[in-house]
């Protein structure tokens, strides 16, 4: 009779999977912030933590080098060459953080899928700011009347504000006219977002074999009796199966299998619990795949 088993370890699998999945979100939704920092109020602290971790001058931080290793970086972002432009932060009486829990976003957000829609404001024709991303941390103005230069939309010239992606923060730092009656020191009071996350999906994968001659016991006390003559508790070495599961057909189900550390068996590490019980076989082997998402 057996309790425990061991797993064959050689016959884990791990593997990993990007998953993308679109959220779609506005300014009510569950852990969305919008801060508006105005100069010379208690909102400047959120200015100056912003400038020391992605505005102060110095080369942008490259993937897996340590902030702390190399302290005349930023957090900002130079992908194949491309730079996020930095150059309206500094001097600019005002901007508007968004911030995205990560809940929403994974790992981060994609890049490319960012989407600002502005609720309160609209143009003569009804219609409302939209602002997007270029891909390279630049965010953009897809339907503004004015810009700076008659250059790409997310030039240097005519980008609105920045967005980080694995941190979940989008940053209006633009305070010109979007139209002749809408500035963009007005918007992100009241908006949609919408934008595709990116999370590295860590399956592992436990393959539990049963032979035929193990776990032919079940630790089900509701079907057990007490031994003749005995007055201590029930428990398995003091009771006995009832007469009705002794029969040579009798077979336990499996409800719930436990995986435990090598040496510690009081407390289970991973527990998977069967959608309906499963008979145990007393002549071919069971086999069972848990699958642990990380």
């Amino acid at each position: 009779m057996y309790v425990f088993g061991e797993i064959d370890k050689s016959s884990t699998i791990i593997q990993s999977n990007v998953v993308n999945f679109t959220q779609n979100l506005n300014t009510s939704s569950l852990g969305i912030k919008s801060i508006k920092i105005v100069s010379g109020s208690i909102s400047q602290s959120h200015w100056h933590s912003l400038n020391v971790l992605f505005y102060t001058s110095g080369s942008p931080q490259y993937p897996n080098e340590h902030k702390f290793g190399a302290p005349s970086s930023n957090l900002s972002i130079d992908k194949r060459g491309n730079k996020q432009f930095l150059t309206k932060y500094h001097g600019y009486p005002s901007s508007s953080i968004i911030q995205i829990p990560s809940r929403y976003y994974g790992d981060k957000i994609k890049e490319g899928s960012f989407l600002f829609t502005d609720l309160n404001n609209v143009d003569n024709s009804n219609n409302n700011p939209i602002i997007r991303d270029d891909g390279f941390g630049n965010l953009y103005a897809t339907n503004a009347h004015f810009s700076q230069s008659t250059t790409n939309a997310s030039s240097s010239d005519n980008y609105v504000g920045n967005i980080f992606y694995d941190k979940g923060l989008a940053v209006i730092t633009e305070t010109g006219s979007w139209s002749g009656s809408v500035n963009y020191s007005d918007l992100a009071t009241n908006f949609t977002l919408k934008f595709d996350s990116f999370s590295n999906i860590t399956t592992h994968e436990y393959n539990v074999t049963i032979l035929p001659q193990e776990f032919n016991f079940t630790t089900n006390y509701t079907i057990r009796n007490v031994l003749s003559g005995s007055t201590k508790p029930l428990t398995l070495a003091t009771s006995t199966l009832a007469s009705t599961f002794t029969g040579s057909e009798w077979q336990p189900y499996i409800t719930t299998i436990n995986l435990y550390q090598d040496g510690d068996y009081d407390t289970p590490v991973i527990q998977a619990t069967l959608p309906r019980p499963i008979r145990k076989s007393d002549k071919i082997n069971t086999r069972f795949k848990i699958k642990l998402d990380i």
